[in-house]
C-alpha cells in the first residue's frame, strides 16, 4: 500500500492531536489539590462524563478503546495496526483459561467481559468458546499454539505462574512477527523496543527472585538487538551479573534507571518508546501518525493513571513528576 493512501487517515489523526493532554495539562492535573479536583479537571477537559466518575478505570479503558475505533475507522489497512494490540488477545487467554481450569468459568449466560481487555484482534467470546469446547482449532494459528500449550499445562501442573510467562512470551513473539509481516522499519524498530524492555523487565524480576535459566528460556522473546542468551545467561546469576551485562549494551541506560530505582526504570522503558515514535510528527503520509497516535494516547492515559494513583495516595507534586512519563504533544 502506497503512503498517500494513509493521507486522509494523518489528516484525520492531526485534527485528533489536537485533542491531547499537553505538558501545561499534566501539571495542572499535578498541581490540584486533591483527588477530586484532578477529576473535576479531567472533566473539564472532556475525559470524564458525570455517569463515570465512580469508575475511572473504565474511562480510562474507554479512552483507549475510543482510539482504537477511530484507527479502525481511517485505517486503510488496519492489520498493519494490530502488533499494537495483540497482546490483548493474550491476556484474554489468561482470562479464560484460568477461569476454565479453576472451575469458575463464565457460566453461557454471562460475558465475563471484566475480566477481558479491548481492543483484541479476536474477540474475547471467540476465545471463551474454543476453550469451553476444547475446538482450538477455530482460533488463528497464533493463538492456537498458545492455547493449546498452556491450557495442556495448566492441566497437567496447575502451575498459573509458568502458564503466565508462556503466554506473555507468547505475545510478545507475536507482537515482532506481525511488525515484521508490515516490512516498514519504523513500525520494526518499534516492536523490537517493545519486546527489548519487556525482556529487560522480565530478567529483572527474575534475577531478584532468583530464577533458574528454565524459567527465563520460556519467558524472554527474541529480539535482534540485545543477546537473548547473554541475557538469560547473566540473569540466572544475579541482579548485578544482569547490570554489569546490560552496561555494555546499548540499552546501558536501563542499567543507570535500575541502579536509580525501579520506577524510574519503568519510566525509561515508557519514555524510550515515545523518542521512537516522536519522528512520526513530520510525517504527512504513511501510517506512522497513527501509530504514532495510538503510544501517544496510550502514554497519556499512564500518566493520568500515575497521577490519579498518586493523588489517591496523597503524594506530593514532586514525587509525581518524577513519575511522569513524557507526552507526545
Amino acid at each position: 500500500m502506497k503512503e498517500t493512501d494513509y493521507a486522509y487517515a494523518v489528516a484525520r489523526i492531526r485534527v485528533n492531536e489536537l485533542s491531547l493532554l499537553t505538558t501545561s495539562d499534566l501539571e495542572q492535573l499535578i498541581a490540584a489539590p486533591n483527588l477530586q479536583s484532578a477529576l473535576h479537571f479531567l472533566e473539564s477537559k472532556g475525559w470524564i462524563n458525570p455517569e463515570d466518575k465512580d469508575d475511572v478505570n473504565n474511562v480510562l479503558k474507554k479512552q483507549l478503546n475510543n482510539t482504537w475505533q477511530l484507527l479502525s475507522e481511517i485505517s486503510p489497512d488496519l492489520s498493519v495496526l494490530e502488533f499494537l494490540i495483540v497482546k490483548n488477545d493474550f491476556h484474554n487467554i489468561k482470562a479464560v483459561l484460568k477461569a476454565f481450569v479453576s472451575e469458575n468459568a463464565f457460566s453461557s449466560h454471562t460475558s465475563g467481559t471484566a475480566s477481558f481487555i479491548i481492543p483484541s484482534t479476536v474477540s474475547p467470546e471467540q476465545i471463551m468458546h474454543a476453550v469451553f469446547n476444547k475446538s482450538f482449532d477455530e482460533l488463528p494459528g497464533f493463538l492456537k499454539d498458545a492455547v493449546t500449550e498452556t491450557y495442556n499445562v495448566l492441566i497437567q501442573t496447575s502451575d498459573g505462574q509458568l502458564a503466565d510467562i508462556m503466554l506473555d512470551s507468547y505475545a510478545l513473539n507475536e507482537t515482532m512477527n506481525k511488525a515484521e509481516k508490515t516490512k516498514n522499519e519504523f513500525v520494526i524498530h518499534l516492536a523490537e523496543l517493545i519486546c527489548v524492555t519487556a525482556n529487560i523487565k522480565i530478567a529483572l524480576r527474575s534475577a531478584r527472585t532468583k530464577k533458574e535459566k528454565q524459567f527465563l528460556e520460556k519467558a524472554l522473546c527474541r529480539t535482534k538487538s540485545l543477546d537473548r542468551a547473554a541475557l538469560i545467561d547473566a540473569a540466572s546469576k544475579s541482579v548485578e551479573e544482569l547490570l554489569e551485562f546490560l552496561s555494555t549494551t546499548s540499552y546501558s541506560e536501563a542499567a543507570e534507571q535500575i541502579g536509580i530505582s525501579y520506577s524510574a526504570f519503568e519510566k525509561w522503558c515508557d519514555d524510550i518508546l515515545m523518542s521512537h515514535i516522536e519522528k512520526a510528527k513530520y510525517k504527512s503520509f504513511g501510517i506512522e501518525p497513527l501509530i504514532a497516535f495510538y503510544i501517544a494516547k496510550d502514554a497519556e492515559i499512564k500518566n493520568v493513571r500515575i497521577i490519579l494513583s498518586c493523588k489517591h495516595n496523597e503524594l506530593p507534586p514532586q514525587t509525581i513528576r518524577e513519575r511522569v512519563r513524557k507526552l507526545y504533544v
